[in-house]
């Protein structure tokens, strides 16, 4: 029944198409590792902008709250500039996202302290 499997042509055949298909699978899997990792690397540098504007932010807030808007987004940007130079080169956001950002969160840690931005 499986005597064709003894030419040598038929073996050499299918160890062919089996190794197309296995190559096939192996890059498909190396292109999913290779997404997946750079969405965990984009999402570790995202954190650490948020998180570093809103520290700086807080921070700012807390020694006044007369610090005018353009004050805070003028020190926040040489402030991430100094604490992750990475995250903004990796992530590289375009004009107003960082003035837009540190918006947000001023305006959130105004509503903590129970006063409204101006």
């Amino acid at each position: 029944m499986f005597d064709f499997l003894a030419d040598p042509e038929v073996l050499n055949t299918i160890l062919m198409i089996l190794g197309l298909i296995l190559t096939f699978i192996i890059n498909r899997a190396a292109g999913a590792f290779t997404a997946f990792t750079g969405i965990q690397i984009e999402a570790k540098h995202r954190d650490a902008l948020h998180s570093a504007i809103k520290t700086y932010v807080e921070s700012s807030l807390k020694h006044g709250h007369d610090v005018g808007i353009d004050y805070l987004k003028a020190n926040t940007l040489d402030y991430l500039k100094r604490s992750i130079p990475d995250a903004l080169a990796a992530l590289v956001p375009g004009d107003g996202v960082l003035d837009k950002l540190v918006e947000r969160y001023a305006a959130e840690a105004l509503a903590k302290l129970g006063t409204s931005k101006r």
